[in-house]
């Protein structure tokens, strides 16, 4: 082997390492961005699992407060109904004399 042919040989092997080094660069960078994107997954699912807690919570206090007035509407037909039911006992037992 020839001077010359040595001196390209290790120009190619030179060349080919700063390619193989440009790569690697490369490939460390994305790697970065890909566990960066891989924490804010991990962050964005935490965050629904909370916001979803959340709303089970105002699903549950929201249902609490579309019962309410229903629950005071059977508890004032209750007491409307038995006032009747004492009127007419009363009355019944007035007209037997009582």
């Amino acid at each position: 082997m020839t001077e010359e042919e040595i001196v390209r040989e290790h120009q190619m092997i030179w060349d080919l390492a700063k390619s193989n080094k440009h790569r690697i660069d490369e490939l460390s960078e994305e790697q970065k961005e890909l566990r960066n994107l891989t924490s804010a997954v991990s962050k964005m699912v935490t965050e629904q699992k909370n916001m979803r807690d959340d709303l089970a919570e105002m699903k549950g206090d929201i249902k609490q407060i579309k019962e309410k007035p229903a629950k005071r509407w059977d508890a004032l037909v209750e007491k409307v109904l038995n006032l009747v039911t004492a009127a007419v006992v009363a009355y019944m037992l007035a007209k037997i004399g009582l």
